[in-house]
């Protein structure tokens, strides 16, 4: 039997079931602010206008039916079994904490409402609270049962069991709060402050069923085979977060469910799909493939979840303009990220739910190759240079995959060409960098304070510059592909080539040592007159002067801040390397650097060609960056990125 999962409304688990809570979990520890959330929740969704059929997600639940007769006997041994085997049994592996506070919720309404089990029988159509049976902590069942309102006004500290503590003080929070934030949260609905309308809203959406027109609570219930590996195990793994039952998880089991495959091979195979999950899988956790899909910093618990992302993206935003697009994209991404919603669950669940046979598996066998299609789109994109370049760089800037894919599949047609697709890429650079205008000088008017905006420009630079590589040898060789991984890796970010910030060295001996050390990088660069008087400045403690000779010397001009932080003086360098030289001289950083290059750390191309000084058409000193090295360098990267600086269409 496979690991299956499903979606009930909290109305479908109030039958009377049994619940076993085993040895090797804690005892209940919901906090006053855990409570308070959950009702909050409730409240605000059983008020706020929805679809018909709407519902409130929980987190899920990951359970293991119990059907074994002798087992059940020796867990229930004051049950009769034929009751037990009606209801039915499961041990609970995640989501004690949640069932439980449900209960205590649930058992407060029916005691405000003054019905016993017989009256909710009656009056809601056959209900009855499910039953919480703790291996070690029978007497917690037992206190559960006999929750009273007369307790409301108990001593707290009068409970010896922890366990009770919380449940009591779970309780007590729930009647607190529906007299004080429930009433108020009413009032805004227009629903006045009686303390009945609040406990009959929330009553109403906790028996709502699946079928229940005006909306109801649901929990994704995650069920283990019976017969699979142990329970512990299980449970130490989503409690050490090696098991996470991520969207990717949860439409795993929709997809490799047993019942989908009724009619054998006919649509699917069920080996060739898990093989072909394995291999999407194993494919998105390569580095370089992940991070020309995904933003700096950006990643996932389970990296397939990309693949459903962008298919449910899809199919949401086809649709709309351009325009209406990107707000779209962040209203999706919010929902996503809220893993109470399980958005991407949802659509799969919704897409599966009532077919069966022959109907069913044909609909999984669609869907499986939906996401084998988008990742085979990925994977061409992938192994292509130039289309790889400029999807990394676009994703690095920000841009969401997904407006991509939907431009190749509502755009481009069977006379439309690779090139076409290029262009299209070329114009969504464009607008990352519409902000980038040239002033009278030819160069961009770009600063250091525009630090976003900077870092763009400077990683299309070196994108452009492999491309550059690429289009002159038209070669699909990996050689020709910008190293996304590594500018992650390395945590590139930007630098000023000149030094900046020799005016923060504030204490005596940070100035000492950097005098020390540009005395070593000048060399013999230094006459002995002016080591004499550098020697005499130093003997006397004039630091500042002494630093300000050696950058005479150097020939390091002392701009004024707004030149320095131009365009013209700044570069990409990774965090290790600018940390190693941090105020130095241009000499000093350029050593450095050729150092690094020499041992096989990654350079970008754009930071080798500026402090191999390729931008100086002279070549006349290769130890200096003066104000003519940055006149020149503004230009040449002007010049280079121009097609990237008009917006033609």
């Amino acid at each position: 039997m496979n690991n299956g999962i499903t979606q009930f409304a909290i109305g479908e688990l109030l039958d009377g079931r049994y619940f076993y809570i085993p040895a090797y979990q804690r005892g209940y520890r919901w906090t006053e602010k855990q409570v308070e959330d959950l009702l909050r929740d409730l409240l605000c969704f059983a008020n706020d206008p929805k679809k018909d059929f709407d519902f409130y997600c929980l987190q899920p639940i990951i359970a293991r039916n119990i059907s074994n007769p002798e087992l059940l006997q020796s867990l229930f041994p004051n049950v009769p079994l034929d009751k037990l085997l009606e209801k039915g049994c499961w041990e609970i592996i995640d989501g004690q904490q949640r069932l439980t506070t449900i209960y205590i919720l649930y058992k407060y309404l029916m005691l405000k409402k003054g019905w016993d089990e017989e009256t909710l029988s009656e009056e809601e159509d056959g209900k009855a609270l499910y039953h919480l049976h703790f291996a070690t902590r029978e007497e917690s069942s037992e206190f559960l049962q006999s929750l009273g309102l007369n307790m409301l006004e108990s001593d707290d500290t009068a409970v010896a069991n922890i366990d009770h503590y919380y449940m009591l003080g779970a309780f007590k929070t729930i009647d607190k709060w529906i007299k004080t934030s429930g009433k108020e949260i009413n009032a805004r609905y227009n629903l006045g402050k009686g303390l009945e309308a609040v406990r009959a809203s929330i009553f109403t959406i906790l028996n709502g069923m699946h079928d229940t027109k005006t909306g109801s609570v649901h929990v994704l219930w995650y069920e283990l085979a019976e017969i699979s590996d142990n329970s512990i195990r299980e449970f130490q793994k989503i409690n050490t977060g090696k098991l996470r039952l991520t969207d990717a998880e949860l439409v795993k089991g929709l997809f490799l469910q047993s019942k989908n495959f009724s009619q054998g091979a006919e649509y699917i195979d069920p080996n060739i799909l898990a093989s072909e999950w394995e291999m999407i899988e194993n494919t998105l956790h390569a580095n370089n493939f992940w991070y020309f899909l995904q933003k700096k910093g950006q990643d996932l618990p389970n990296r397939i979840d990309l693949i459903f992302s962008l298919i449910y993206k899809r199919q949401d935003l086809k649709d709309l303009s351009d325009e209406k697009q990107k707000e779209r994209i962040q209203e999706i991404d919010r929902d996503i990220a809220d893993t109470r919603k399980s958005v991407i669950f949802r659509y799969y669940y919704d897409m599966f739910e009532g077919l069966q046979g022959r109907e069913l598996s044909q609909k999984v066998a669609e869907a499986w190759s939906e996401v084998m299609e988008t990742f085979r789109r990925l994977d061409d994109w992938f192994w292509t240079p130039q289309i790889y370049n400029y999807i990394g760089l676009l994703s690095q800037c920000g841009e969401d995959i997904v407006t991509l894919l939907l431009y190749y599949d509502l755009q481009l047609d069977d006379t439309s060409t690779q090139d076409d697709f290029i262009e299209y890429l070329k114009g969504r650079i464009r607008l990352q960098l519409k902000s980038v205008q040239k002033g009278d000088d030819g160069i961009v008017n770009l600063n250091y304070k525009q630090r976003a905006l900077v870092y763009k420009y400077l990683l299309t630079l070196n994108v452009h510059l492999v491309n550059l590589q690429n289009q002159n040898f038209k070669s699909s060789s990996e050689v020709y592909k910008f190293p996304f991984d590594v500018l992650n890796e390395q945590d590139w970010d930007i630098e000023h080539i000149d030094s900046y910030s020799t005016n923060k060295l504030k204490s005596d001996d940070e100035k000492r040592e950097w005098i020390d050390t540009a005395l070593v990088d000048l060399n013999e660069s230094v006459s002995e007159d002016n080591l004499t008087r550098i020697n005499q400045l130093i003997d006397s403690k004039n630091y500042a002067h002494a630093i300000q000779l050696i950058k005479e010397i150097a020939k390091e001009e002392e701009e004024n801040e707004e030149v320095k932080n131009n365009i013209c003086n700044l570069t990409l360098l990774d965090s290790t390397t600018n940390r190693s030289y941090g105020n130095s001289l241009f000499c000093r950083k350029r050593r450095i650097i050729i150092n690094r290059l020499k041992k096989g750390v990654y350079v970008p191309i754009g930071t080798q060609y500026v402090f191999s000084k390729l931008y100086d058409t002279s070549g006349t000193n290769r130890s200096t960056w003066s104000e003519a090295d940055m006149l020149e360098y503004g230009r040449n990267i002007t010049n280079l990125l121009e097609e990237y600086l008009t917006l033609e269409n």
